[in-house]
């Protein structure tokens, strides 16, 4: 039952990620490429130069703020592959609460969904 449930919540992650992506994308200026998902134990999110992006399938279990801070973090990084003021301002030009989304992010511990 385990197993299923967890493909499940995967197929619902993915889905659910891909409609954030096209959402922000286009706001943002950028195409992703691909999406794959992650078990990484201790990141959210990861972007390529490529514009293939890694989000972490646990992030289904968190609010949508905090999955839609994760999606723009990682798009940004399709503008700016470090975490520069430019990069910032990136994220801060499509979610100005930028900073209360990724604190409450920082709370959330990511071991705790594993």
């Amino acid at each position: 039952i385990r197993d299923a449930v967890q493909a499940w919540l995967m197929r619902e992650a993915k889905s659910l990620f891909e409609q954030r992506l096209n959402h922000f994308a286009p706001l943002m200026g950028v195409q992703w490429r691909r999406l794959s998902l992650s078990n990484a134990g201790s990141r959210w999110g990861s972007a390529r130069v490529d514009g293939a992006i890694r989000l972490n399938w646990r992030l289904i279990h968190l609010k949508p703020e905090a999955i839609d801070y994760v999606v723009v973090h990682e798009l940004a990084h399709l503008h700016e592959m470090n975490h520069s003021l430019a990069f910032w301002k990136v994220v801060a030009d499509i979610l100005p609460d930028h900073l209360e989304r990724r604190k409450a992010l920082q709370k959330e511990n990511l071991a705790n969904w594993a």
